[in-house]
């Protein structure tokens, strides 16, 4: 039966009380025993500046958070025939979830609060970097919170962990691409960000409008809404209840394209961009004027981190000097 209408909800809350505290555990770790020594590492020999190390900091942390997340989906999927298929999501319905999935589920749904915690600085201030899009990162976030509780709680995993694993390949795109713009490796950086934008108009506009989208407004419809209209209910639900969720779900599956649309935008710019200038100097999404003017005046990430002041990149005028890697031809 679907969650909804059975005795998963106190799980649920239960399971994402473990699975938040299990996260910010497991971020503690990989902060300490991984990500800020390879950090503190890459300031001291001057592969990155100190103004870049809450950022290096961040984005190494989402890769190593967004590729548990993926390769914990394929696991999840890889054999399984409604994986990635437009025709199996509502096939059976209602299903039960398997235990794996559900914690799958809340364990993500752990990283997405923690985001929010990280970005408002509601818990602690574990990064320092402030960015102009905070208010659409905010809605998305909060769009894929409610899309996932929604879909979980109506039993909807099988497409709900799909739409996931289809952002994680951009995610990791897009952080990885950073990690060489903040070391100045413009040749990687460029090479994977090229990717990223193809990809990105591939999967995010293509792929999840016609895997996912299309899905939902046909076969969603005909497996869940229609028989319900048929029958007069469904699982004790009248049908016209069963048409305002369904058009809830497609309505935040839609939010969610719009938010790619105007990213994607954003990337064409960032690209043409590029293109004029030879290299990828930010991501698309732009640090804030703040953050710039806190760089100026040498309030930077990381210098009271490890206090690696005598062994920071050399100095003239008061700015730490960048070391830029060799340009390609």
């Amino acid at each position: 039966m679907p969650c909804f209408f059975s005795s998963a909800r106190p799980w649920g809350s239960s399971a994402l009380r473990h699975a938040l505290a299990g996260l910010y555990a497991y971020h503690f770790l990989w902060d300490q025993l991984v990500i800020r020594p390879v950090a503190r590492w890459m300031v001291r020999t001057h592969f990155i500046t100190k103004d870049k190390f809450d950022k290096m900091r961040e984005s190494l942390w989402k890769n190593a958070a967004v590729g548990t997340f993926f390769l914990l989906g394929l696991y999840i999927g890889h054999d399984k025939d409604w994986f990635m298929n437009p025709k199996g999501y509502f096939i059976e319905f209602p299903y039960e979830a398997p235990e794996i999935l559900k914690w799958y589920y809340m364990i993500y749904l752990a990283f997405w609060f923690q985001s929010i915690d990280f970005m408002l600085s509601l818990t602690s201030k574990q990064y320092t970097v402030k960015r102009k899009d905070n208010t659409e990162m905010l809605v998305h976030h909060f769009a894929t919170i409610s899309l996932m509780l929604f879909s979980y709680y109506f039993d909807l995993t099988r497409i709900g962990m799909c739409v996931l694993m289809i952002h994680d390949i951009n995610d990791l795109l897009l952080e990885s691409a950073k990690v060489f713009v903040y070391s100045e490796n413009e040749l990687i950086a460029n090479i994977l960000f090229g990717t990223f934008a193809l990809v990105w108009f591939l999967v995010r506009w293509g792929f999840f409008s016609y895997n996912i989208l299309y899905s939902v407004y046909t076969h969603g419809w005909n497996e869940i809404v229609q028989p319900s209209y048929d029958k007069g209910e469904y699982l004790g639900t009248k049908p016209q209840i069963w048409y305002a969720l369904w058009w809830v779900f497609f309505g935040f599956l839609s939010l969610l394209l719009v938010l790619h649309i105007y990213w994607g935008i954003l990337i064409v710019k960032m690209v043409v961009k590029a293109l004029g200038d030879g290299n990828v100097e930010k991501d698309i999404r732009s640090d804030s004027e703040a953050e710039e003017d806190e760089i100026a005046n040498g309030k930077i990430a990381g210098e009271q981190d490890d206090g690696s002041s005598s062994d920071s990149a050399p100095v003239a005028n008061g700015k730490p000097k960048r070391r830029r890697a060799p340009k390609a031809e």
